[in-house]
């Protein structure tokens, strides 16, 4: 028996359950959104403004945190951590709700965390979780050596040329574990991070809210394109 080919509607039904799936069950990142409105300057999160500079060498590192030094990296070879933190670390804690009268709680972990050297499988299930956390990433300097980077990882996606601004800060206790890891295979210093993330630019319940609004267009949209084509394929009165 032979297929009848794909209508144009059922291709545009099954590109949107593509996209819903990829915002809801994949939870693709949202923070280009929100830094739609970033603007430009030395602020951290920002577009670079002509006061940040090129952090370039491994030698600059430790004098732009003890400065306070706005800067940004150019846009290079990335290496991704095992490490990834919440966007929102108010989110971080136990969360309870009730379902069908059943008192339920939930843990929501600050880091995710990953063996190393960072396996495919954990990567990729790092991956489901990519719209709530940002992965640690090093990237390569100009004099060869790496450096732990902070960001909104929707940006290693786009490959950018020029990342936000940021400053340097010592790292966490997660963070410096995982940097000791990595330092047996990268030259990279564990004591020193380049945080370029604008904290406190999404609210997690915010976001929630804005991918069950997608949800709901995305719902009604597909049931629109059914009836469409329901009401189509209707035989005519008396034929």
């Amino acid at each position: 028996m032979k297929k009848e080919p794909l209508s144009l509607l059922t291709i545009l039904r099954n590109g949107i359950c593509a996209i819903l799936a990829l915002l809801v069950l994949l939870s693709a990142p949202t923070g280009w959104l929100y830094d739609l409105w970033a603007g430009e300057g030395t602020e951290q999160g920002q577009r670079p403004g002509a006061d940040v500079q090129r952090l370039r060498r491994q030698e600059e590192i430790e004098t732009c945190f003890l400065n306070s030094t706005p800067v940004t990296v150019n846009g290079g070879e990335l290496a991704a951590c095992p490490l990834a933190r919440l966007r929102d670390a108010g989110q971080a804690g136990v969360h309870t709700h009730h379902n069908s009268g059943v008192k339920r709680s939930v843990s929501v972990s600050e880091y995710i965390y990953g063996d190393y050297p960072f396996p495919l499988l954990q990567r990729l299930l790092q991956g489901f979780a990519g719209g709530y956390y940002n992965r640690y990433y090093l990237t390569e300097l100009e004099d060869g050596s790496w450096l732990c980077i902070y960001f909104d990882d929707y940006l290693a996606w786009s490959g950018a040329d020029n990342y936000p601004t940021g400053y340097v800060r010592c790292t966490t206790a997660e963070e410096r574990r995982m940097l000791n890891q990595m330092a047996e295979d990268y030259d990279v210093d564990p004591v020193y991070m380049l945080d370029m993330y604008r904290y406190g630019k999404v609210s997690w319940r915010m976001d929630v809210l804005l991918r069950l609004a997608v949800c709901a267009v995305a719902a009604a949209v597909v049931g629109g394109i059914k009836k469409a084509v329901s009401k189509r394929r209707l035989p005519a009165c008396g034929a």
